[in-house]
């Protein structure tokens, strides 16, 4: 029973102790000041249409601020985590620094939402405001994430007590037992 013990308990743990993220919407997609803030936050734009998801490089906003341009790239590998599991996640990511599985990037991350019949390809663009039909900010659900590590604490005391209890009425009865047939 020791023996099986401690990796049981640390898989409990370890698979207990996630990262939540959450999405917050903005309340004014077309607004100029919300895209020139995030651009100063340096947040990692991505341009969605439909099933199609862009990186937006070399962000400005034109002089009237009605329309972004934009270079318009391919979607690396580290920020496809929200972009192909979306709201059907749990909204968990990997936040191990020491490995490749690091997905905590998402948290940086903004999505602008286009009508998917938008013409949208890589290389320059030009995004009018007012087609923009939502922004989704990504930010750690630190409610969430807190949860899960206090459950996870929670599951580790709990079978810590449980096996030094069964230790220990283990010991009592052998030592009953043994006391017995004295």
């Amino acid at each position: 029973m020791k023996k099986l013990f401690i990796p049981v308990l640390m898989i409990t743990v370890l698979t207990s102790c996630n990262n939540y993220y959450k999405v917050v919407i903005a309340s004014d997609p077309a607004k100029a000041g919300n895209i020139e803030n995030l651009k100063m936050q340096k947040k990692y734009f991505i341009l969605r249409n439909g099933s199609q998801a862009f990186t937006m490089n070399n962000i400005s906003l034109s002089a009237d601020q009605k329309t972004i341009h934009c270079t318009l790239d391919s979607l690396p590998i580290e920020h496809m985590l929200y972009s192909t599991k979306g709201a059907k996640n749990k909204m968990k990511y990997k936040d191990i620094k020491s490995t490749d599985e690091n997905q905590s990037g998402v948290l940086n991350e903004v999505h602008l939402y286009v009508n998917p019949n938008a013409n949208t390809a890589v290389g320059d663009y030009t995004l009018p405001l007012d087609q923009v039909q939502k922004i989704e900010i990504l930010e750690k659900d630190k409610a969430k994430t807190r949860a899960s590590y206090g459950m996870g604490i929670g599951i580790g005391v709990g079978a810590s007590v449980l096996l030094i209890g069964g230790i220990t009425a283990a010991i009592i009865a052998k030592n009953l037992s043994f006391n017995t047939y004295q």
